[in-house]
């Protein structure tokens, strides 16, 4: 057989168990991320009160309206865009638990990057399988940091698909039409479904310049998708919603992950790696490329710059416009590459590998409910003893880190912070700066809250020797942390105790 000459079809049976090198490769683009998700421990910083959100909403008592969870801004509006997403992961969670959970999230990994391999193979159909994979694999490592299980991966999963349909226009014009379905869902998730239209938009100018005679129903898409995003229970006003997180000065100013990306950081290192990498081959890359093209990557490099939380965008653009640029027809094609049950053993041994890390095997942590080893920012001896010493009501003043966790592990009490980063005003965030920083009194005794949790060692913490010399008792530490109660009067104004 030559190497032009097509291979005689293969069935289903015949590929899994005796693959050619290029299905590996196409297996690995996916299979990998697959498994470095179920690898990794779900952190709880934005899932745990997704989970009591959703759980509500499945409940029957609709989308939350109103904060009812903290006292520092209990009863002020809360707009939960992501109440669609909220629905998805309490439903997973109440069928299958926090082992479902895990699941649900390399499922959406694999989706992701399964839907990255799709737009490149589609752009540059002759590119060869392990290019492709390889720009697959880049994209994982780069969006690793970025891929929590919480709404945003859900919408990296809308995000993916929309590339795979814009990617496949020239050949499936009519799928493009799926594109202002996914926004609807995508606007419903997330508060990322503004870059629905924008993908559009790049791909219409892109084919404006080319002149395909299909770009102006791409422009009626784009209009379509426009619209869409503004079927949800708010109406148009999830675009106020995006737009102010987005450019909070005060959410840029004392949240880590909405401040601009920058080398000292891994993430924000590996980010400016992959931007150098995709600037030197496109100067030294033979020919031009469109100017659409770059003003694609050029755009999500700077919403990457401009804040660490948008680098999950990046390098999913990224594979796709390269790999779009990448000359298939000259010798990248594939050859014809004869099965090998070395390969299929390959394949099996990764699917072995991954059945045995299902988190379903682990013992459970009792205070968690979780396997152990699968929850971050849920301090186990913390919350069992937090259980035995808050009641209805109580208030707690809490590391941001960990409220969302505690509003989902112990319901009855409130809390000072959770992850609703824009419903923490400037003022609160400079009150948690003087609380860390020792000066406890003017906001916990005007607030009469009489429960602080301190993560770290109480040796390295100001505010435990502040709380020790005012008269504060130690009620519980370990690794994670430490537990203060104060039983005794309220406190004045000059932060004297007072009547009880």
């Amino acid at each position: 057989m030559s190497e032009t000459e097509a291979p005689p079809a293969r069935g289903l049976r015949e590929r899994l168990l005796r693959p050619t090198l290029p299905e590996l490769w196409t297996f690995l683009a996916v299979a990998l991320p697959v498994l470095a998700s179920l690898i990794a421990a779900l952190s709880t910083v934005d899932l745990a009160y997704q989970l009591r959100a959703g759980t509500d909403i499945l409940a029957g008592r609709g989308i939350p309206a109103v904060d009812t969870w903290t006292f520092t801004a209990a009863g002020q509006p809360w707009l939960d865009q992501q109440w669609g997403a909220q629905a998805v992961l309490a439903a997973v969670y109440a069928v299958a638990g926090w082992s479902g959970l895990a699941i649900l999230r390399a499922a959406l990994v694999g989706l992701t990057f399964g839907l990255i391999l799709v737009a490149i193979r589609r752009r540059q159909p002759g590119l060869k399988s392990r290019v492709a994979a390889w720009l697959t694999l880049a994209a994982f490592i780069v969006a690793a940091p970025a891929l929590a299980l919480r709404p945003q991966l859900l919408a990296m999963a809308c995000f993916a698909l929309t590339l795979a349909l814009l990617a496949g226009r020239r050949r499936r014009p009519r799928a493009v039409w799926l594109v202002p379905v996914v926004a609807i869902a995508w606007a419903n998730l997330h508060g990322s479904f503004v870059f629905a239209p924008v993908l559009v938009g790049l791909a219409w100018l892109e084919d404006r310049v080319d002149h395909e005679p299909g770009r102006a129903g791409l422009f009626v898409v784009g209009l379509a998708t426009l619209v869409a995003t503004a079927i949800t229970p708010f109406g148009i006003g999830v675009w106020g919603y995006a737009a102010g997180l987005a450019t909070s000065s005060d959410v840029r100013a004392f949240v880590t992950e909405w401040q601009p990306t920058t080398l000292r950081d891994p993430t924000g290192l590996v980010f400016w790696i992959s931007v150098g990498a995709v600037v030197l081959y496109l100067v030294r890359r033979g020919s031009r490329p469109s100017w659409p093209q770059l003003l694609t990557l050029a755009s999500f490099a700077v919403v990457g710059a401009y804040a660490a939380r948008g680098i999950a965008w990046w390098p999913l653009v990224a594979a796709v416009t390269v790999g779009a640029m990448l000359d298939g027809a000259r010798g990248a094609r594939d050859r014809v590459a004869r099965p090998s049950a070395f390969n299929g053993v390959v394949a099996a041994l990764l699917a072995v590998v991954a059945l045995a890390l299902l988190p379903a095997w682990r013992p459970v942590d009792p205070a968690t409910g979780a396997p152990q080893g699968l929850l971050r920012e849920a301090p186990s001896g913390i919350t069992a003893a937090l259980r035995d010493l808050v009641g209805p009501g109580d208030r707690v003043w809490n590391p941001q880190v960990w409220g969302s966790w505690f509003e989902y592990a112990v319901p009855e009490a409130r809390y000072a912070l959770d992850s609703r980063i824009e419903r923490i005003s400037g003022s609160l965030w400079r009150e948690v700066v003087a609380v860390t920083g020792g000066d406890w009194c003017p906001t916990l005794g005007s607030t009469d809250t009489r429960t602080v949790v301190i993560e770290g060692p109480e040796e390295d913490s100001l505010l435990a020797f502040r709380l020790m010399q005012g008269g504060w008792q130690r009620a519980y530490a370990d690794g994670d942390g430490s537990i203060w109660r104060w039983d005794g009067p309220v406190f004045d104004s000059d932060c004297r105790p007072g009547s009880p």
